[in-house]
């Protein structure tokens, strides 16, 4: 089980805790709407959509989470800025958790999140992302606005490896969120293809023995378009987004981009599992303390 030397950072989004060692907070998984082909999305410019689905996908997200003792926080993705406001909205008015706002570029995310602080919503919004292509502009956009949160993604032509994305993030990333003042700043380590998680894995690793910094990663880019898989039937995809999420987990990470919410039954029960035996290996091997809040108080 792992041990990390470096003292890690716990941060605290609208009481959620990401980071920490392993074992001492749960999981947090990451569930998205209003991705393209979401079912629920009619109109991805004006943001229209069927409230029902969209309410009944989130309310058995947070249902499913909180049986499990997982943690959770919603991926809001959008295509334009209007509608990425009006699609959080209606997030941060069902539940509680905080959200991120995911928009492919600045153009649409700083805008977008800009109307969140008017609406009074910034302090459950989550930037995703600041990355390196955020020009100096822009970074003073972030601060003006007055952003508390933010995702440093660690994408890169020469950030491939973990070593780039360690030097990517000691010499933009971190830089940039600290002039922006993002007070809270969670590690995505991005996730290129599906063989290549492996550098995820190791990555991730890398971030909490060298920074101790709250980090993830969105296996979910690649493991619902694996087309190999599907020969074997659902039970069969299943078990392998499943695996591939508990992949992460073994590397330490603190949040997991799970992919569309409607998935969570399938991948959010085995997250508390190994969650859960991580809590209970350092609170009975290591003799260390672990949250009130754990898969460990639950499932067991």
């Amino acid at each position: 089980m792992l041990e990390f030397d470096k003292e890690q950072k716990i941060i605290e989004i609208a009481d959620v805790k990401i980071g920490g060692q392993p074992g001492v907070n749960p999981v947090v998984a990451i569930g998205s709407v209003f991705y393209s082909k979401h079912p629920a999305l009619k109109d991805e410019k004006t943001g229209k959509f069927d409230k029902k689905i969209v309410e009944q996908e989130l309310n058995n997200f947070i249902k499913i989470t909180e049986e499990n003792n997982i943690q959770a926080i919603i991926d809001v993705v959008g295509a334009y800025p209007d509608a990425l406001i009006k699609e959080c909205e209606f997030v941060a008015d069902l539940v509680d958790v905080p959200f991120l706002v995911d928009g492919l570029n600045d153009d649409i995310r700083i805008p977008a999140i800009e109307g969140l602080k008017e609406i009074g919503l910034l302090d459950k919004a989550i930037l995703n992302s600041i990355d390196e292509n955020t020009t100096e502009e822009n970074i003073y956009k972030i601060s003006d606005i007055g952003v508390k949160n933010a995702v440093l993604l660690t994408f890169g032509i020469r950030a491939i490896y973990p070593k780039n994305k360690i030097k990517l993030l000691r010499e933009q990333l971190i830089p940039k969120a600290e002039k922006a003042g993002i007070e809270n700043y969670i590690v995505d380590t991005a996730v290129l293809d599906l063989p290549s998680v492996s550098i995820n894995f190791e990555t991730c690793k890398l971030v909490k023995q060298e920074l101790g910094l709250p980090t993830g990663y969105a296996p979910s880019n690649a493991i619902y378009g694996w087309e190999f898989i599907k020969r074997f039937g659902d039970k069969a995809r299943c078990g392998a987004i499943s695996s591939i999420m508990i992949n992460a987990i073994d590397a330490g990470a603190d949040f997991i981009l799970i992919g569309p919410i409607k998935f969570a039954s399938c991948v959010v029960p085995s997250m508390a599992l190994i969650s859960g035996m991580r809590s209970y290996y350092r609170k009975r091997v290591l003799r260390k303390k672990i949250s009130d809040f754990t898969p460990l108080k639950k499932i067991f």
